[in-house]
């Protein structure tokens, strides 16, 4: 008999351990796995409302949206109601002719009324009417992402705690970037992708902010004034990916180490940007862009060394690049340690095959980058004249001892990792 109840309770020693211990198993899965162990036994049938890590992702409840809307309500009406939410994430991706406006907001004030700290809510390119208003005065929020096609609008800003935001394909008007940027001010890492941004004036300034991350935003400014100004004195990274808008300068970034700077919209006005004047501490860059001739050509002419610079990736879209424009720019580069030439296919609209250019090839000549150790060569697919272009790199390098010549070939997926 008493080997019979010890056998009983070691086959059960999960179930043995603390209530604590238990709710920290189930959150790690997601909300409807974690409903299902009420089954196990009494012992587990309540400690699922107790988690404070809730994930709802639409994907697994075969895309039925009833089914979907009729568990996370129930949920969230049966869950313990004193136990505030840690992370609530929210993944839902219904049809555009869908209307879950109040589901979703009804789902983010439960969120927001139990203090939440990390709250993330994709509606995978879904356009949403409105957010609650008081989602942008959260006392308790650190993180926050939005994916949501929405106007984003709000009358007051007060985030003290907010450390990481995200937004995807949200639209800012009147001033409200800079209404978030002031009402937060523990913000560090700001990442905005595909966004509409109307700024009252002719710049804004990310003040707490060190990672900053810019791909494929529009950016309206209401002066008259056709340039825009984005400093942040606190930023060690930057990648920006230029969408359509006006002329930009960077300004104030004297502690940035770290940067990505992709010119991808075919279009004169960007030849009117001055980026890397207002980077000249930078310790790692990389540089894109479908007319890179004309953007060096124009950032050389006020630019100072980049004494800190030890890595440069410059983003060649075919091989009628002008090598001699780079090796301009890398004269103002005296301590670079490692030289990456890398073909951006994704940059290049026209199928460039010829032949390098051989007035390209004779206005390479000498280097002031004593320090060089490493030229790498990384083209998008074969090319029959890559082995020219590396004799080319011998040329350039012959009077720097010990510098290693690499050549390889992959698809780009990015410059440099976010």
């Amino acid at each position: 008999m008493v080997e019979k109840k010890m056998r009983a309770e070691n086959s059960d020693r999960i179930s043995n351990l603390p209530d604590s211990l238990l709710v920290e198993i189930l959150s790690w899965l997601d909300a409807s796995e974690a409903v299902l162990t009420c089954i196990l036994s009494k012992r587990w049938r309540s400690l699922w409302t107790f988690v404070p890590y809730l994930y709802f992702d639409f994907a697994d409840f075969g895309d039925d949206a009833e089914w979907f809307n009729n568990f996370v309500s129930s949920f969230l009406r049966l869950r313990d109601d004193a136990t505030n939410v840690h992370t609530f994430t929210l993944r839902y991706s219904v049809p555009r002719d869908t209307d879950v406006d109040d589901l979703v907001n009804a789902w983010i004030l439960y969120a927001l009324d139990h203090e939440v700290k990390n709250l993330e809510v994709d509606l995978f390119r879904k356009r949403c009417r409105h957010l609650p208003d008081c989602l942008f005065a959260c006392a308790s929020l650190d993180s926050l992402h939005l994916n949501c096609y929405n106007h984003i609008e709000p009358h007051f800003v007060c985030l003290p705690k907010l450390r990481f935001l995200s937004l995807y394909g949200v639209f800012m008007p009147y001033d409200s970037m800079q209404k978030i940027i002031s009402g937060s001010p523990s913000l560090e890492t700001l990442c905005m992708h595909r966004c509409a941004v109307v700024m009252m004036n002719s710049g804004i300034s990310f003040h707490t902010v060190k990672s900053l991350t810019m791909e494929d935003c529009d950016l309206f400014s209401r002066s008259d004034v056709p340039t825009f100004d984005i400093s942040a004195p606190c930023l060690k990274y930057i990648k920006f990916v230029k969408g359509w808008g006006p002329s930009i300068t960077f300004k104030d970034m004297s502690k940035l180490t770290e940067a990505v700077l992709i010119m991808a919209i075919d279009e004169e006005k960007d030849n009117d940007c001055y980026l890397l004047s207002g980077i000249l501490g930078v310790e790692t860059l990389g540089i894109g862009s479908i007319r890179l001739k004309e953007f060096l050509t124009r950032e050389l002419q006020n630019w100072r060394e980049l004494k800190r610079l030890k890595f440069i990736l410059l983003g060649v879209c075919c091989m009628h690049c002008d090598f001699g424009i780079c090796a301009k720019l890398l004269k103002h580069c005296p301590n670079l340690e490692r030289l990456c030439l890398m073909h951006t296919g994704e940059l290049c609209r026209v199928d460039h095959s010829g032949e390098v250019k051989a007035e390209n090839l004779e206005e390479i000549g000498g280097s002031s980058c004593r320090n060089l150790k490493l030229i790498e060569i990384v083209w998008y697919r074969s090319h029959h004249n890559v082995q020219q272009l590396e004799q080319l790199m011998l040329h350039w390098t012959k009077n720097i001892g010990g510098v290693q010549i690499k050549v390889s070939e992959y698809m780009l997926k990015s410059l440099l990792p976010s």
